[in-house]
């Protein structure tokens, strides 16, 4: 699977970010520039899905999130999410989750509070700043794609990073991102989205399962995390209400950007320093 998102990288990109605009079997194929029967099968072979599958996951469950964590109307989320009708949507929903959005959201907002608390309780202590929005500047990232639980990531990933970096005599200080593309209690643990990121100077072709990533930048509510790594999803659940509750910004939703104060990546530490980094938008007034 690594290297199938490598060679589909540019695209599955183009898919995440832009799940509201057409993404028929004709248009993707046009992107990678193959026959659409062609395409439709080496989709298939690399990923177990066709494309539509594919893409209708990916805006289900990041329709699911802006769900629990918006009051927009299912109408405008199905609408914001590539569904022409609120049938068309619910009962694609329906068939995901086996309930209505809106029984759905009910249901997950009931149990979040509880979750929440268990979660602080059982993965100690931390630290964080007041959550700020700053602007980040757009750079290009060296990635490797981990697939499954968040909380797996193998430090492993990045000392690969590292040693890519050292073969390259690329020098300055190394700047360490994780990038998540999915949200926990969404999108199935196994399939959960995580890309382990070192900043790099220049874009380079992709190198087995390294690639490179374009990171656009733009307006995050930025809020730094001190302590271990196990208690950042606990962190997560705290931010989430400050952003929200900002007065002048609206929460886009995903993915989110961790940038890690280190100069190498460490799980187990104790002490980690870790900005978490949200992307917002300003509100029309």
């Amino acid at each position: 699977m690594i290297h199938a998102e490598s060679a589909f990288y540019d695209l599955i990109t183009h898919i995440q970010t832009h799940l509201d605009e057409d993404l028929s079997l004709e248009t993707l194929s046009a992107r990678m520039r193959m026959a659409p029967t062609r395409f439709h099968k080496t989709f298939r072979a690399a990923f177990d899905v066709t494309p539509r599958q594919y893409t209708e996951r990916l805006r289900l469950e990041r329709a699911a999130f802006r769900l629990l964590i918006l009051d927009d109307t299912v109408l405008q989320v199905a609408l914001d999410h590539g569904f022409a009708t609120h049938e068309t949507f619910t009962r694609a929903f329906a068939r995901r989750f086996g309930a209505s959005p809106q029984a759905f959201r009910q249901s997950q907002r009931v149990g979040a509070g509880e979750r929440l608390r268990r979660a602080r309780d059982s993965m100690g202590t931390y630290e964080l700043s007041a959550t700020k929005v700053r602007q980040l500047a757009p750079l290009h990232l060296a990635t490797i794609r981990h697939v499954g639980p968040y909380e797996n990531v193998p430090e492993m990933l990045f000392a690969k990073l590292a040693a890519w970096a050292d073969a390259r005599e690329q020098g300055g200080p190394r700047i360490w991102f994780g990038i998540g593309h999915d949200a926990p209690g969404v999108t199935p643990e196994q399939a959960l989205r995580f890309d382990a990121a070192l900043m790099t100077p220049l874009p380079f072709a992709p190198e087995g399962e390294i690639v490179c990533q374009r990171f656009s930048g733009g307006a995050f509510a930025v809020t730094t995390h001190a302590g271990p790594f196990s208690t950042l999803s606990a962190a997560y659940g705290q931010i989430l209400p400050r952003v929200l509750a900002l007065p002048k910004y609206d929460y886009v939703g995903l993915p989110v950007v961790e940038i890690y104060q280190a100069s190498e990546i460490l799980v187990n530490r104790t002490l980690n320093v870790t900005d978490i980094c949200l992307p917002v938008r300003a509100r029309d007034e």
